[in-house]
């Protein structure tokens, strides 16, 4: 199955366009979506507020063509990792390991999500491909499950989405975390590090290390 996702990704193809989504991804990642002014962005960008409206319709619009310019390569190199057909503990180590390699390389796109985690009315329920690419992984997993390769008194949405959790805060909550450690949280040696806890702590809780498929 395709992913499903809105006009606004095929739109960013003029200079304009594509001026317009990067100053737009920082100052929404700065402000959020509420406390950001469609002419903060045109003013920003250099570029003629009209622009917007012509490109991506509305402050809505461009806002979901900047979750969409992150989410997209994300959600796509998820779905190419189930494809390969991979042993499920290589499988889940191999998606952890590029969601949290991702979120390292996309801290604008961590302040984003974050912004809407706080936020009365999220708009991220309005992209339907995060879901759908969730639950073909949780399906991937079920599957494995239903094959005897992850213990089956768990439940693997739980499994996947601790995973997805314990990547994502270690970001968005890095500054309250150091506090408690004496090394630099930002450094690639402790992101091995919490990649290895995380993955040592789920595959062997939930019985996926050492099994077959």
């Amino acid at each position: 199955m395709a992913l499903e996702f809105s006009d606004s990704v095929e739109k960013v193809s003029s200079n304009s366009a594509q001026r317009l989504l990067e100053t737009a991804e920082q100052i929404f990642a700065q402000s959020g979506f509420v406390g950001t002014r469609v002419d903060e962005i045109a003013r920003a960008a250099a570029i003629n507020k009209r622009m917007i409206y012509y490109h991506f319709r509305s402050k809505e619009g461009l806002y979901q063509a900047v979750l969409e310019k992150n989410l997209v390569p994300l959600l796509e190199m998820s779905r190419n990792l189930l494809r390969e057909g991979l042993h499920p503990a290589e499988m889940y180590r191999r998606l952890l390991d590029s969601y949290f390699d991702f979120l390292a390389s996309h801290r604008l796109y961590v302040r984003l999500i974050s912004w809407e985690i706080l936020g009365r009315n999220s708009r991220l329920s309005s992209l339907g491909m995060r879901r759908q690419t969730f639950d073909e992984v949780v399906k991937y997993f079920e599957q494995a499950q239903h094959e005897g390769a992850l213990r089956a008194d768990v439940e693997v949405r739980d499994v996947v989405m601790a995973g997805l959790m314990l990547c994502f805060c270690y970001f968005s909550q890095m500054q309250f975390m150091q506090d408690f450690y004496p090394c630099d949280l930002d450094d690639p040696e402790q992101f091995a590090r919490w990649k290895a806890s995380v993955l040592a702590l789920i595959l062997e809780g939930s019985r996926l290390q050492g099994c077959s498929r």
